[in-house]
């Protein structure tokens, strides 16, 4: 006998996944203000400006999601929407290494697809990672990859026998 708990649905992952694209840059833009990375006119010279940017917003979201997705396979946006990470066999939370290494990956791609067309063929990327969730198990490309699958965490489990 085994427990199994719903599937999340499309509209509360988008939320959360919209909580979390507000938040991670917010802190990303206060730790860059905090560290001066883009203080004065010669940081842009070189392009390490972007690495240490990058390091940053990495930074960010290990600090507002790495103990979440650690310890219960959520970001604050999944925990404020009732919903998270797990195993497809819904038994277990994911490991942290994919939720970091595999799963996380196709959110920056999904930044920089926004921010230039010209990159046009890692821009649909994230477009092609949306689309699969409208399959019957609501699953994205990055889903599939990890082997997650996100479930209302809240709710209450039913019974398979």
């Amino acid at each position: 006998m085994s427990a199994s708990y719903p599937l999340a649905g499309r509209g509360r992952r988008l939320t959360a996944t919209l909580i979390d694209m507000l938040l991670v840059p917010l802190l990303s833009v206060l730790l860059i203000m905090l560290t001066d990375v883009l203080e004065d006119a010669e940081d842009y010279a070189n392009n390490q400006w972007a690495i240490w940017v990058l390091l940053l917003a990495i930074a960010s979201y290990l600090l507002l999601n790495g103990y979440g997705l650690w310890r219960h396979g959520q970001t604050l946006g999944k925990r404020i929407m009732g919903i998270a990470i797990v195993t497809t066999n819904h038994q277990t939370p994911a490991p942290l290494w994919k939720l970091i290494c595999l799963r996380a990956l196709f959110f920056p791609v999904l930044f920089l697809g926004l921010l230039s067309a010209a990159l046009s063929p890692l821009a649909l990327l994230p477009i092609l990672d949306q689309v699969f969730i409208f399959g019957n198990d609501r699953r994205c490309l990055h889903d599939y990859l990890s082997g997650t699958t996100v479930i209302r965490h809240n709710a209450t489990p039913s019974v398979n026998r």
